[in-house]
């Protein structure tokens, strides 16, 4: 009797959220492990990245390349792409039951996988690709072949992204919600929390943080009741997740925020897209991480967050203190496999909300928002703003011998964006006609400096040059007029004899970021792979025994070219 009673007071916790959180219904055991190795995790699904989610698990593969990897069940190969970001060499594999899987920044596919993208792209002429693949061509089993891992794309270190997807929606889901044999028992470990008053923006002002300490097997702050000068006040948390063989500071799964008893609001982190990813800038506190501080997740949803992640229950995060009385708060924080840790403490109103400071440029969330006067304008759209803002501007000189245009400060980016704006700005001093084509908006911003940033950039009739950005900062007008450098890697000479070699690379380099590269062997178009700045060549039928020359362009968003010529044999 009173094994069973233990027994169901080690499951009651469970039935509880049951009672409050959307359940889940994905297959167990009909995907299988990708490597022939112990799953141990390096990320889990939905660890807080710089602006996304993580969107799937990152398996350790014993810090190697090239381990073998495996369809995780039958179905074909639907998708190949190829990039120097993001996932690399990727494999989509679409499966009857619903599902794709992804096995993202292989070194390389299957022979005859490779051989296919390869013609691909020597017919595209580019090395960067992203193809569609027939339902009969490459047909795959559970457990078959399908590549070998690796590091490529904007991986940092050798291991396999591995996916689940609704093949219907596109949208990643939790994999371990899978059944998947990743060994869990250790609950998430809870740092602190955050407080807020709800009715003001969260870019106007700075929260109130407490520490939380571990005391009877449950956290608890270190201030028996937390006072509060709001009416209504937020609660966020900072938490991370491990697994039993992992010591990867993951993402937790779940949190749930009980007011006096009742369940109010939770959110589950699952089934997100990628074209809502950045939204993650909205369900944590933006302004603290980029000004330094911790990733604080958010028990209430900003005006602005599009995320399909949050659960009204018998609230919307808000806690209603005005009744005077301490309110005994609950966070229930879970990961994927159950492990709950709980988190306590008392909140109370104490004196009257500070009044809102008068502002001359309010921005609102779900509204157009525009900024124009004589020398820089733009143009926000409805879903940019996850918050309302007191906008601010100052312009400033810039003596630089390169700049075109005064400084201009808009606003700050501690405040994120959700879209690309685009951005006028106009010269504060005539642009001689050979520079014209060649002018660049530059953003400065929390110390770094991007000029790469600029995706659309041109001089029109009126005056007014233009670029696409995604972050407030600080812009000016410059003219770029020096060409990527180019350099072969290694002790390599014109002229030389690469009988012998396997490979070549090239480093590239330049002030306002690279746009493309083009590479000739012998007049032909010739493939090279890039990661980083670093762009190769693997030796292949294309470069036949004999004397050869081998011509690099490499074009930067100025439209400079930079080129280097290796006349070699082989």
């Amino acid at each position: 009797m009173i094994r069973k009673l233990i027994g169901f007071c080690c499951v009651f916790p469970q039935l509880l959220h049951a009672q409050y959180l959307p359940g889940k219904n994905y297959p167990q055991g009909y995907f299988r492990d990708p490597l022939n190795i112990p799953i141990v995790l390096a990320g889990n699904f939905g660890e807080l990245r710089p602006n996304h989610f993580h969107s799937g698990m990152d398996i350790k593969t014993q810090q190697r390349e090239n381990l073998p990897v495996h369809a995780a069940a039958d179905g074909y190969v639907s998708r190949i792409s190829v990039s120097h970001t993001g996932f690399g060499n990727a494999i989509y594999i679409t499966h009857p039951n619903g599902y794709t899987t992804v096995y993202a920044h292989l070194n390389r596919y299957f022979p005859e996988l490779e051989q296919y993208v390869k013609q691909r792209e020597y017919e595209q002429e580019g090395w960067a690709i992203d193809i569609t693949i027939p339902a009969d061509r490459f047909p795959v089993k559970k457990g078959q072949f399908i590549a070998w891992s690796g590091n490529t794309g904007g991986s940092a270190g050798p291991h396999l992204h591995f996916e689940i997807r609704n093949s219907q929606t596109e949208k990643p889901l939790n994999p371990l919600l899978f059944g998947f044999d990743v060994p869990d028992t250790r609950a998430p470990e809870v740092s602190r929390i955050a407080i807020y008053d709800m009715d003001k923006s969260i870019y106007e002002q700075q929260p109130l943080m407490v520490p939380v300490k571990k005391a009877g097997g449950e956290y608890v702050t270190t201030q028996p009741i937390i006072k509060i000068r709001a009416a209504k006040a937020g609660v966020a948390v900072q938490a991370i997740d491990r697994q039993s063989n992992s010591d990867n500071p993951n993402g937790i799964f779940e949190a749930v925020l009980i007011d006096n008893d009742i369940p109010n609001i939770d959110f589950q982190l699952d089934d997100i897209g990628y074209e809502e990813t950045r939204y993650l800038n909205a369900h944590i506190d933006y302004k603290v991480k980029k000004g330094g501080g911790p990733f604080l997740q958010l028990m209430f949803s900003l005006p602005g967050n599009m995320l399909n992640i949050y659960h009204n229950l018998k609230g919307d995060g808000a806690l209603d203190l005005t009744d005077g009385t301490a309110h005994a708060i609950k966070l229930l924080v879970k990961d994927a496999y159950g492990n709950s840790s709980t988190v306590r403490f008392q909140l109370q109103q104490e004196g009257q909300p500070a009044p809102a400071p008068a502002c001359a440029n309010t921005m609102y969330p779900q509204s157009h928002n525009i900024f124009e006067n004589n020398q820089v304008e733009f143009f926000l759209k409805d879903s940019a703003l996850y918050d309302q803002i007191c906008f601010t501007y100052q312009e400033l000189p810039n003596n630089s011998s390169k700049a075109y245009s005064n400084n201009y400060r808009l606003h700050t980016p501690l405040v994120p964006i959700q879209e690309d704006f685009e951005l006028r700005i106009k010269p504060s001093r005539p642009i001689p006609e050979h520079l014209q084509s060649k002018m660049v908006i530059v953003r400065e911003g929390m110390g770094e400096s991007v000029s790469g940033a600029v995706l659309d950039q041109g001089w029109n009739k009126n005056g007014w040059y233009t670029g696409s950005f995604r972050d407030f900062g600080v812009f000016h007008l410059e003219a770029d007029t020096i060409a990527p450098r180019v350099t072969v890697l290694g002790a390599v000479k014109n002229g030389a004899s690469l009988s012998k070699a396997v490979k070549l690379s090239f480093s590239m380099s330049d002030n306002s970021g690279i746009k493309s590269y083009r590479a000739e062997l012998d007049g032909k178009w010739l493939m090279l792979s890039r990661k980083g700045m670093v762009l190769t060549y693997t030796f292949d039928e294309h470069c036949p025994p004999g004397a050869h020359s081998l011509k690099l362009m490499v074009t930067d968003v100025a439209g400079n070219i930079g080129t280097h010529t290796l006349n070699f044999r082989r």
